[in-house]
C-alpha cells in the first residue's frame, strides 16, 4: 500500500511540474518548502524531546544521542517506541515535503533560464 502512495505521489509532483507560469511553480514550491520546514522542524522538535525522556525512563544514557538519534530507537521499551515513532515519521514525511518544494523550485528556476 505504501508503494502506490509513493507512486501516486510521485506521479502527482511530476504534473504539478508541467504546470503553465514559471512564477506560479516558484510560489507553489517556496510554499510546499515553508509547510515542510514548519511541519517537518516542528515535528523534529517534539521527536527529540520525546526521545530524550523516553530514552531517560529507560535508564539509557543520553550522551551524544543528538548525533545518532535513530540508533537509539532499538534501547527504546513498546512505550517509548509509541511516544517517539510517531514524532519521527512526521517529522520525516516533513523534511520530504521541504525536499520536494526546493526541487519544484530548482525546476521552476531552470525553466526560467531555459525560456530566456
Amino acid at each position: 500500500m505504501i508503494e502506490i502512495l509513493a507512486a501516486v505521489g510521485v506521479l502527482g509532483y511530476l504534473v504539478l511540474l508541467t504546470l503553465p507560469g514559471v512564477e506560479l511553480q516558484f510560489v507553489m514550491g517556496g510554499w510546499t518548502t515553508l509547510i515542510g520546514l514548519v511541519g517537518g522542524g516542528s515535528a523534529g522538535i517534539v521527536y527529540h524531546l520525546a526521545l530524550r525522556r523516553a530514552l531517560a525512563r529507560v535508564g539509557v544514557g543520553t550522551r551524544g544521542w543528538l548525533w545518532s538519534p535513530v540508533s537509539r530507537h532499538a534501547s527504546l521499551d513498546e512505550q517509548g517506541r509509541r511516544e517517539v515513532l510517531p514524532w519521527f515519521r512526521l517529522g520525516a514525511t516533513g523534511f520530504f515535503i521541504c525536499l520536494a518544494g526546493l526541487g519544484w523550485v530548482v525546476a521552476a528556476a531552470v525553466r526560467a533560464s531555459l525560456a530566456g
